[in-house]
């Protein structure tokens, strides 16, 4: 199902910014973020944040590491020391991870964490590097879970608006495919009693489509993304 969001975009394009107001709102979270540290206005580092508080350095320039990025030292060892706080989780939680990127990627434990947030059933944001690509960061690009929204500093107003309500229309999907009685199939046509009425689904040239406001104007929506995991659980065949 697709329910995993990836935020891209170039550097300073706001894509940790991004994602601290979206998940601000949000109740039942997990994960960390990744600040900046200051001193005299001069960056020096990162530091990571955790749901409940929880802080680690994860680079400084003046670190001791064979773990380099431009000329911030990574420790690995203080990473790994938040990844178990951040792995236990529930299903109602609500999962997030600022950001998937080349030196949080030094770390064979970060990237079980990458995998188990994304293969979980839960809901899930992350950032990833425009930059720095590896087989992990291109795999994540092409999964079928995944929906990729690719962020710049004169759209993030915008795609913050969008992915928010995109949060609230996944759950509304899950929903739907919980209560297969809603999905009627005729030929290549699907009729989904969703909240707001009855939706008319139309399979063409390989794709769903829907006659909804939300899909019209961001080509995706609760109806599209529950029609797709219902006939993907259901092998049905897609004409």
């Amino acid at each position: 199902m697709q329910k995993n969001i990836i935020v891209t975009g170039k550097p300073k394009s706001g894509k940790s910014t991004l994602l601290n107001k979206v998940i601000s709102s949000i109740p039942n979270k997990i994960g960390f973020v990744t600040n900046e540290v200051r001193v005299d206005e001069k960056r020096i580092g990162f530091e990571l944040q955790t749901h409940i508080g929880s802080r680690a350095m994860l680079a400084s320039v003046d670190f001791n590491s064979p773990y380099k990025v431009s000329k911030y030292f990574v420790d690995i060892k203080n990473l790994e020391s938040i990844i178990p706080e951040v792995s236990n989780f529930s299903s109602n939680d609500f999962l997030y991870l600022d950001e998937i990127g080349q030196m949080e990627l030094f770390s064979e434990k970060f990237k079980e964490l990458v995998n188990k947030y994304l293969n979980s059933p839960n809901t899930c944001i992350a950032t990833l590097s425009y930059i720095f690509e590896d087989n992990l960061t291109k795999s994540i690009k092409e999964r079928d879970d995944v929906i990729l929204v690719e962020i710049t500093a004169e759209n993030r107003e915008n795609k913050e608006q969008f992915i928010t309500q995109l949060i609230k229309k996944i759950g509304k999907a899950k929903n739907y495919i919980n209560e297969p009685d809603r999905f009627i199939f005729k030929d290549s046509e699907v009729e989904l009693r969703s909240e707001h009425g009855v939706r008319k689904l139309t399979f063409q040239d390989g794709n769903w489509n829907c006659v909804c406001d939300f899909y019209k104007q961001y080509g995706i929506c609760s109806h599209i993304i529950a029609t797709k995991e219902f006939v993907k659980l259901n092998k049905l065949k897609n004409r």
